[in-house]
């Protein structure tokens, strides 16, 4: 906990300890509290990681809605800049040999966090398909249609060969514009003396980001974002298991 900054940053793993880094840049007048991979915290607060599932908030911010890039696209859809809204694909590759587990929380879970943070509406329709490419159950297929019809298509895979690769990309077509998120795509080169070139990811820290994206939420009135996420998440675990899709009326 940042007692003299205004943030209270609940857990215990790696990012939590990097949001009370991130809290000591970012002080605040008032208690705004983080949940990070935790049921426990206090009515109000805000949930990242598996607290967006195992907590009851209604404020969950994904960590990835951060990046500059993919916030840039929600925003634009919030404005109305984007006219009528049609689909929005959601792509995350992490790297191959990932446990299913892995997978699932450290992929799907963003992914459709994500995609749900930047295309609001109320759900119509969730199908979603347990795959296997490299290693069984190592990809996720998702097709989510909003009751406005617009179509939300998710992928998830271990598909990267570096073990340092993450690929995120969001993709928003519309009736005004096409909008493209690649925020991890982006590289440092290294080219040592006498050896062959090597790639090495590099993207921006979020944590003093996701925690400025926290302040701009926290002017804004609940929207049951939380309930969203949980509903479309039990959805798609159904889905998997039976091979059917759920339908909401």
């Amino acid at each position: 906990m940042n007692e003299f900054t205004g943030w209270s940053i609940i857990g215990d793993g790696e990012l939590a300890s990097v949001l009370r880094r991130a809290a000591e840049y970012i002080p605040i007048a008032t208690r705004v509290t983080v949940i990070v991979d935790t049921k426990q915290g206090p009515e109000g607060a805000f949930a990242l990681g598996s607290a967006m599932l195992q907590s009851p908030s209604e404020r969950v911010v994904p960590l990835e809605s951060a990046f500059e890039a993919v916030e840039a696209v929600r925003a634009s859809v919030a404005a109305g800049e984007c006219g009528r809204v049609y689909g929005c694909f959601t792509s995350i590759r992490v790297r191959r040999g990932s446990s299913s587990s892995d997978v699932r929380d450290a992929a799907l879970l963003p992914a459709i966090a994500m995609t749900l943070d930047t295309v609001p509406g109320p759900l119509a329709r969730v199908w979603a398909r347990q795959a296997s490419l490299f290693a069984p159950d190592d990809a996720w297929f998702v097709t989510i249609r909003l009751r406005d019809e617009t179509l939300l298509t998710i992928e998830v895979m271990a598909s990267e060969p570096d073990a340092g690769a993450r690929e995120i990309l969001v993709e928003l077509t519309s009736s005004e514009r096409v909008l493209r998120a690649e925020p991890t795509r982006q590289a440092v080169v290294v080219e040592p003396l006498g050896q062959a070139a090597m790639s090495r990811p590099w993207w921006e820290d979020l944590g003093e980001r996701y925690l400025r994206l926290v302040l701009q939420r926290a002017e804004r009135p609940h929207d049951g974002a939380g309930t969203r996420l949980r509903t479309a998440w039990e959805a798609i675990l159904t889905s998997a298991s039976s091979g059917e899709p759920v339908e909401f009326t």
